[in-house]
């Protein structure tokens, strides 16, 4: 996926916010989620979807969501729509 510059960055930390929730809490996550990283951008709902697919692969891998999947359940096959 192309990024731009600033949203390099942010993908980044919403990767790393992305780690850190998945792992084992107790009680109700209090930090920063890999949402409210996004929504730093400000993108378009359609950006923020392909961000959110592209942040979910990169942290997942690219074997957890195949693309051949129906794209209900593949955020991955998002990535491969074009954006009007």
């Amino acid at each position: 996926m192309d990024l731009k510059r600033d949203e390099q960055l942010v993908v980044r930390r919403a990767v790393a916010a992305y780690h850190e929730a998945k792992k084992g809490h107790k009680g109700a996550f209090r930090r920063t989620t890999a949402d409210e990283v996004l929504e730093e951008l400000k993108p378009s709902p359609i950006r923020w979807v392909a961000l959110a697919a592209f942040v979910i692969e990169t942290a997942e891998g690219p074997g957890k969501y195949p693309a051949s999947g129906p794209p209900s359940i593949s955020p991955v096959s998002l990535l491969r729509r074009k954006e009007p």
